[in-house]
């Protein structure tokens, strides 16, 4: 039987299925993070093993062939030892409680593997009772997608000039 109502009712069917798809299209690719988002998402770490005084995760999200200068570095490094003991230096398990505060964060995707991050951040450390602010500070870093894992294949952060 083929009456109009039947093939409207088929025709609204093929109608909903062709919604329901694009709808489908659309949020798969919203929901799925790229390159940006997922090198992005590897360089936060480092502000979260930041206040955690870890110097090996720290050390982790670099490349074994990295070019570091950190805030108070003498010179650019490329030696994932002297990386650590940058690290460990600069947090000493006696600077008491420690917060990274990120204000802002950019990442401009240069390839598929490859992704030029900058941020402005301070540390705020709070022992016996008082609180010192070091910052803010601006970083500016290169991931490296090596494998399945990003990498920070460039680091440099300096104290912000007021």
């Amino acid at each position: 039987m083929n009456t109009p109502m039947l093939r409207q009712a088929s025709q609204g069917t093929r109608m909903l299925r062709a919604a329901a798809l694009v709808l489908t299209i659309i949020w798969s690719g919203t929901l799925q993070a790229g390159p940006r988002e997922d090198a992005l998402a590897q360089f936060e770490k480092f502000f979260e093993y930041f206040r955690t005084d870890n110097h090996d995760q720290l050390v982790s999200l670099f490349a074994p062939d990295m070019l570091f200068i950190g805030t108070i570095s003498p010179e650019l490094t490329s030696d994932p030892a002297a990386v650590r003991e940058y690290f460990v230096k600069a947090l000493s398990s006696s600077r008491g409680e420690v917060k990274a505060n990120l204000f802002e964060t950019t990442a401009t995707q240069i390839t598929d593997d490859v992704v030029l991050v900058t941020a402005s951040w301070q540390s705020e450390r709070t022992l016996d009772g008082k609180m010192t602010t070091n910052g803010p500070s601006r970083n500016t870093s290169v991931m490296h997608k090596r494998g399945e894992r990003w990498y920070i294949v460039q680091f440099h952060n300096s104290w912000k000039p007021k």
